[in-house]
């Protein structure tokens, strides 16, 4: 799960290049938002769950009431780093770099007793085309049915029109994300098994996707890590937008390719420049052999024999 931290300074164009940069340096554990205002900030953190926010120290009396863990303000006068509870004070005009060193080494020491993503034994999957797919859910119950063989498996669908006036399924898990009662309790009630297969089935009405985020959607996925699968396979929809920090988080990703290549081409390409994720994560499949054989291969090398390679 990456974890939200809110930018907002006088400055515009700093808060801009604060977050542009900060994206790129820590884009693969944090999220970084620049905010006009300090009221429009508050609103965001009272409705989401934000780690960290950044700004001027001219702030200092109006911002500790803020829904977050903590709070970093800039000043440009103080060189030397002062903290008060959630509080830091750290200076301004220094490498920016230097200022996340600060915050990434606070977080991750307020998180070193818990690393519930990083110990999780279960592995998220995103399988994912830039292009239509017409039989994308079949060739992923294929894969998932090879793995089943030795590790228990989560088919997660996400395509708007999957799961039309169904009643159970992502809808509800969205409801209870939103109440802020998501608990491995109430994803277990929205798990349907069809022929020994278990699945999540997708929104029951496509504007159901309209009152979360892309951040919302990759915070709920990692919540079914804790649930007792090795696998969560995500049946990603074309809206790269929607999936973006769901591919980000992943540990394997898996392209649709075909005779024409060039649209992953140049995904591939835009998850390198953007450092979305590490390009070793993805791996493609061809759809011009799906028989058997090619599928139990293809199975055996990405599931098990990368595995091994990383246990190593």
């Amino acid at each position: 799960m990456k974890r939200i931290i809110l930018v907002m300074d006088e400055d515009t164009d700093y808060s801009k290049k604060f977050c542009n940069q900060s994206n790129k340096i820590l884009g693969k554990k944090y999220i970084f938002l620049t905010f006009s205002s300090l009221k429009l900030m508050n609103e965001y953190a009272s409705n989401n769950k934000v780690e960290a926010v950044i700004t001027q120290d001219e702030l200092y009396e109006k911002v500790e009431e803020i829904d977050t863990n903590f709070i970093y303000l800039l000043n440009e006068k103080e060189k030397n780093l002062r903290k008060e509870g959630k509080i830091t004070f750290i200076y301004k005009l220094q490498n920016i770099k230097n200022i996340l060193e600060t915050l990434d080494k606070d977080i991750e020491k307020r998180y070193e007793n818990k690393k519930l993503l990083n110990n999780n034994s279960s592995k998220l999957v995103t399988f994912y085309s830039p292009s239509f797919i017409k039989n994308k859910r079949e060739i992923i119950k294929r894969i998932s049915k090879y793995i089943q063989k030795k590790k228990k498996c989560l088919i997660v669908d996400l395509d708007e029109f999957d799961n039309y006036k169904g009643k159970v399924g992502l809808s509800n898990i969205i409801y209870d994300y939103k109440e802020g009662n998501l608990s491995s309790e109430n994803l277990k009630k929205e798990i349907v098994t069809e022929k020994e297969q278990d699945y999540i089935k997708s929104i029951t009405y496509p504007e159901d996707y309209n009152v979360i985020t892309n951040i919302d959607i990759g915070n709920i996925l990692n919540e079914f890590l804790n649930l007792p699968y090795d696998y969560i396979f995500v049946n990603a929809d074309m809206s790269f937008a929607r999936c973006q920090y769901i591919i980000s988080d992943s540990d394997i990703i898996v392209l649709f390719k075909d005779k024409n290549n060039e649209k992953n081409e140049i995904f591939k390409q835009y998850l390198k420049n953007e450092n979305i994720v590490d390009l070793k994560k993805v791996n493609e499949i061809d759809l011009v052999k799906l028989d058997k054989a090619y599928l139990t291969a293809f199975s055996k090398q990405v599931f098990e024999e990368k595995n091994e390679k990383r246990r190593l």
